[in-house]
């Protein structure tokens, strides 16, 4: 093993025969960790490679450790620096390398035994690809798997989106040595920055393409330790910097590519993609994403519609752009919205028990229909008919119809009794109004494209509510699949991550409401306070969302399937409109608290009027409070009502959110502060002693 002292050179080798493959692994401190990471690629099924480790200067006892997996396996080279950082240490392995590809894994993290030879294979047979990803699991520190991380699988959306997130993942990469080497490897000025994103958008803008493979390849560790995130600071702050020169750089080379850029990723991302939420929680006051001052030029000089751009501009700033955005809702048919819009910002009073779908609540059967909505690109259409046809209860019939305007091709060969399709909506708005409005069955249910039910979801749904008359909700959850993220076999991955007991408040605080895993009296649509022809974007999740928010349902132990929309470029703004606008409609009682930064505007009165409001919404069975909204409810009520504690909202927060409670009374005054700690008794001692509540599990 060289020592610090020692130069550069390649050290010596027994075996001096090129590998297909070399691994680079700079190692810092990461004893509890780098025995593993080395075993995953000494057990990799293509054998042909070799693993160089480049200790930066460590001072535990990972030299020892890797000098034994050196002394043990001649495909193992150590090499010995000063600290250099992560740049000094990854160039220095790349000088080491001999392969055509170089592959990179972190010192923390472990790959999966194909993933070399996958990444190889498909280097071989793309000339075209400089490096290719991977998607990754993510684990704790003790190696239990606990989520997945999923990026773009094609060249074209990663380069678009590199200019919003780091949209390829620096250990999952395996990328052609030469290519790295002509686009001058790591930058090393910043020792704590994202040398591995500035690399990347070396390669892009140098007109080379990049992608990620749909497979899970490795295993990233979130470890408290590590250099992502005692540096978060300082890489995200690189991260700002890398992209700005990278769009700027963009914009000289292709002033047309720099246009369509800003477009693609503000209409994919209108209130800002992940990275730019880490980034406000990171960086006060952070500057707009070049895309986005792109946009407003463009929507400046009238290349993007007026609509688009205010809702833009309110996504990004609810407080200037309310009253401009209201209006223009209202201008183009969008007065509910633009109530909503007004009624956020304080500055309306929203009229919530006006019903504004008129869907027919009578039912003249008291049978099940199952609705299945389709449009253009629905490949699954005719699965989900066979599938429905063999596990409908008896008598329950089927109405599909198209929700895009297109012909819902259903084959003749497919046609039954217990089958309708429906014609084209005239309006492609008033669709899934018209196709409840065509039910006349009691019970409801839908299957939309990628959900699958459960083999007795039907049956047992409609067995529990022809059982009990009070109830009118059955959910049976999801178990999550993503048709991008897959295994070595080609097949769809489950989602690992931790999920809490599914009720209505996890449901509702999670936001996995889902109108295919439902099944509810037809009583409840008609009953929906939102107008169906302004929420097309996301009218079935809004139907769920709603029904969540008003009924409280049964949930079944049996699980649906659900396979989650791929990663993708889409235009998301009035979706994303609709569903932040609906969210605080529902989570406020319909419409009850404004956001906090409008309270100032009311009066006292004013205030605990909406207080009064909350409560009665809460009793009618028309507020349900969840992780979501529990804070924001909690501040108000503590605001603007001298009484909190008599409040029926108040009441339910001190059992069931202690802690915030408390923590907003503690807020108020001393005197209520003094308060807490005899509450807390009162409360301990009321939870262990109080009636259970009635939740359905």
């Amino acid at each position: 093993m060289k020592s610090q002292a020692e130069s550069a050179d390649s050290p010596q080798r027994a075996d001096d025969s090129m590998p297909r493959v070399s691994v680079l692994m700079a190692a810092y401190n990461c004893a509890a960790y780098v025995g593993e990471a080395i075993d995953s690629v000494l057990a990799q099924t293509m054998t042909d490679l070799e693993l160089i480790l480049v200790d930066d200067g460590s001072t535990d006892q990972s030299p020892e450790i890797m000098k034994r997996y050196a002394d043990q396996d001649a495909r193992v080279v150590v090499y010995r620096q000063e600290n250099q950082g992560i740049g000094g240490a990854s160039n220095q392995a790349l000088k080491l390398a001999r392969a055509p590809y170089i592959a990179i894994l972190d010192s923390d993290d472990a790959m999966m035994p194909e993933r070399l030879a996958i990444q190889a294979d498909y280097l071989d047979q793309h000339a075209d690809i400089a490096a290719v990803g991977s998607q990754w699991f993510t684990m704790n520190i003790q190696g239990e798997i606990k989520g997945i991380d999923r990026q773009p699988s094609d060249p074209d959306s990663l380069f678009t989106l590199m200019f919003a997130y780091f949209a390829m993942h620096h250990p999952t990469i395996m990328a052609r040595k030469k290519t790295i080497l002509a686009c001058g490897a790591y930058d090393t000025k910043i020792r704590r920055g994202c040398m591995d994103y500035g690399l990347f958008f070396n390669l892009l803008l140098a007109g080379h393409r990049m992608t990620n493979l749909p497979y899970l390849l490795t295993r990233w560790r979130l470890n408290p330790s590590g250099a992502t995130h005692d540096n978060a600071g300082p890489q995200t702050e690189d991260c700002l910097s890398i992209r700005a020169k990278g769009f700027m750089k963009m914009t000289k080379q292709d002033n047309n590519c720099a246009d369509s850029l800003a477009l693609t990723l503000v209409r994919t991302f209108p209130a800002g993609s992940w990275f730019d939420e880490r980034v406000s929680h990171l960086i006060p006051d952070p500057t707009p994403s070049p895309a986005l001052l792109r946009w407003r030029e463009l929507a400046a000089r009238g290349l993007v519609s007026d609509l688009e751009a205010a809702c833009v501009d309110w996504l990004c700033n609810e407080r200037d752009y309310a009253e401009q955005l209201a209006e223009l809702l209202q201008r183009e048919g969008l007065p509910w919205l633009g109530q909503l819009t007004l009624g956020k910002a304080g500055c309306m009073m929203m009229a919530p028990n006006k019903i504004v779908n008129p869907v027919p609540a009578i039912a003249t059967s008291s049978e099940l229909v199952l609705l299945i909505p389709t449009q253009a690109s629905d490949d699954e259409l005719i699965d989900r008919i066979q599938a429905s046809l063999v596990r409908l209860p008896e008598n329950a019939e089927i109405i599909v119809f198209s929700t895009d305007g297109t012909e819902a091709n259903v084959p003749a060969s497919l046609m039954h009794p217990r089958l309708r399709v429906l014609p084209t909506a005239a309006v492609i708005t008033h669709a899934w109004q018209k196709a409840l409005s065509e039910t006349r069955c009691e019970f409801i249910a839908c299957a939309a494209a990628g959900c699958r039910h459960h083999p007795e979801f039907l049956s047992q749904s409609l067995a529990a509510l022809q059982s009990d008359s009070n109830l009118s909700l059955v959910y049976s959850p999801s178990d999550v699949y993503y048709p991008d993220a897959l295994d070595c076999n080609g097949n769809a991955v489950k989602d690992p991550s931790p999920e809490p007991h599914w009720t209505r408040q996890t449901l509702l605080g999670k936001d996995r409401g889902n109108l295919s895993c439902m099944v509810f009296r037809r009583g409840l649509i008609g009953a929906i306070p939102v107008a169906f022809e302004e929420i097309v974007p996301a009218t079935s999740w809004t139907i769920a969302r709603s029904l969540l928010a008003c009924s409280e349902p049964l949930i079944l132990p049996i699980r649906n399937i659900e396979f989650a929309p791929k990663i993708g470029l889409a235009n998301n703004i009035m979706d994303t409109l609709v569903q932040r606008l609906v969210t605080w409609y529902l989570d406020t009682g319909l419409g009850s608290v404004p956001v906090s930064w409008a309270w100032p505007q009311l009066s006292a009165i004013q205030g605990l009027e909406r207080v009064r409001e909350l409560d009665a919404r809460f009793l009618e069975n028309k507020l349900c409070i969840h992780p979501g909204n529990a804070s924001l409810i909690a501040e108000f009520i503590v605001r603007f009502s001298r009484t909190t504690l008599f409040h029926p909202v108040f009441k339910y927060l001190l059992v069931h959110y202690p802690v915030i409670a408390i923590g907003e009374l503690r807020k108020r005054s001393t005197l209520t502060a003094s308060l807490c700690g005899p509450w807390r008794l009162l409360l301990r001692g009321y939870t262990k002693f109080r009636k259970p509540i009635r939740l359905y599990k």
